[in-house]
């Protein structure tokens, strides 16, 4: 990573480090969910509150019309939101943060291909003709909200630019989790539905084009396409990204309608502030002269940005939680191990434990080799592949992926208890390995 002023890194980087807060506050109360899933669960209230997940809901109108679960409302419906925020953080990386340039971008992008390529090919090393060989995208995934909380806790003992490389690592990596889900966990199409999302993309697209800002009615036009993707046969989450990427970031003309925008609100803000004028102005004349402030500066602001900040709240510390509420609840007992895939389980906890470091720590280090990409000077390859421990943390993410790659309900529970104890190890591993090392000696820079 090339070397920037400290007024460019806080410029670059600060979108960035907003959303890390989010996540890495929102981690707290993923635990706190996860934990009283896992306890009411091995509880006498375990049965029901599983079969609570499972009670059917219509939703829809017309020909969207269909019934689903609690459990895949929340997995299909709300995650969609998780999907939509994680896509508007992308597309605002891209434009102006952290990946908006090749020196910038290919660093987590070349990290996020390494952490997911290894744990897939030791995933299907242990699976491989065989029919859980459909969980391979399971290991690849991030939890972004975990491994960001367990980061935070160190504090000072990580140099803020490898919390900054954990960030855009983890967004990168959600991206590479949409693109397989849409890829290779996407079937029966249904050709009519399928013309439908098509349709309303390009009607999403046009609205770009033609600078609608308004917000709800993207959202309105996204719950259609949201429907049709359902019922077209892919997986509805996918539709949060496309929103996401047709969301204005500016309007167009927007430094010339800005300065004419700003110019506007200053002489409303003098007006109000010139003691002359304000003596002789009537309360509803200042009323009204405070309106139209108002409305002028709502008029310079971003839609995506908007966007973030009406549903980022919500994704973080509403539907993750709710989320791991309703994923994280297994059954622990001598019954649930008899019927244990071993091949699935040490494919996933390899996969996460050992794959995700050592993939991610290889594709940097080699890119690095090549001159292709660099690390801040004062890292050392020790720092980041600890750092990089904790991307083994895979609980939502690869939670979410079991629920599309698996039907059989042993799979299923063989994945989710080898995705939490290798994302309980993970987080061990990588805060007790960078603490100890923050007493030792330095090592060498990369």
């Amino acid at each position: 990573m090339a070397s920037f002023t400290p007024a460019y890194i806080v410029r670059i980087f600060n979108p960035l480090v907003e959303f890390f807060k989010a996540q890495q506050q929102s981690g707290y109360l993923l635990l706190i969910a996860t934990a009283l899933a896992l306890a009411i669960a091995n509880s006498p209230l375990g049965d029901y509150f599983l079969d609570f997940w499972k009670i059917p809901l219509t939703v829809g109108v017309g020909p969207f019309i269909g019934s689903f679960s609690l459990e895949v409302l929340i997995n299909d419906g709300l995650m969609t939101i998780f999907f939509l925020v994680v896509g508007l953080e992308i597309k605002r990386e891209m434009i102006e943060g952290a990946l908006s340039t090749r020196e910038t971008a290919l660093l987590p992008v070349v990290g996020a291909l390494g952490g997911m390529v290894a744990p897939a090919c030791i995933f299907i090393f242990f699976n491989d003709h065989k029919d859980s060989a459909a969980g391979w995208g399971i290991p690849t995934a991030t939890d972004i909200a975990f491994s960001l909380t367990v980061i935070s806790l160190l504090g000072k003992r990580v140099p803020i630019s490898l919390k900054v490389f954990l960030t855009a690592l983890a967004v990168v990596d959600d991206l590479g989790a949409i693109v397989v889900i849409a890829f290779f966990y996407s079937h029966s199409l249904h050709v009519v539905f399928l013309m439908y999302a098509a349709g309303i993309t390009l009607l999403l697209m046009f609205m770009n084009y033609r600078g609608v800002r308004n917000i709800y009615a993207y959202i309105f036009v996204g719950i259609f396409l949201w429907l049709s993707l359902h019922h077209a046969g892919v997986h509805a989450t996918i539709s949060g990204v496309v929103l996401a990427m047709t969301v204005p970031f500016r309007f167009h003309n927007y430094e010339e309608n800005y300065e004419k925008g700003l110019h506007k609100f200053l002489e409303f803000v003098k007006l109000l502030e010139t003691p002359k004028s304000t003596g002789h102005l009537e309360r509803a004349q200042r009323d009204r002269i405070i309106e139209e402030a108002q409305r002028v500066s709502t008029t310079m602001e971003s839609p995506l940005n908007n966007m973030l900040y009406l549903f980022s709240w919500f994704s973080s510390f509403i539907i993750m939680p709710l989320f791991a509420l309703s994923n994280a609840g297994v059954k622990i007992d001598f019954n649930v191990f008899s019927h244990f895939n071993y091949s699935i389980g040490a494919g996933i906890f390899l996969g996460l434990i050992l794959g995700k470091p050592l993939g991610i720590t290889l594709f940097t280090w080699l890119t690095s080799v090549l001159k292709i990409t660099r690390f801040e000077k004062g890292v050392s390859w020790l720092q980041i592949f600890c750092v990089n421990i904790l991307a083994g943390i895979g609980f939502t993410m690869s939670i979410f992926v079991t629920n599309i790659a698996f039907t059989n309900p042993d799979y299923i529970q063989t994945a989710k208890i080898s995705i939490i104890v290798a994302s309980l190890l993970s987080g061990l591993l990588g805060y007790g390995i960078l603490t100890l090392l923050n007493k030792s000696k330095p090592v060498s820079e990369p």
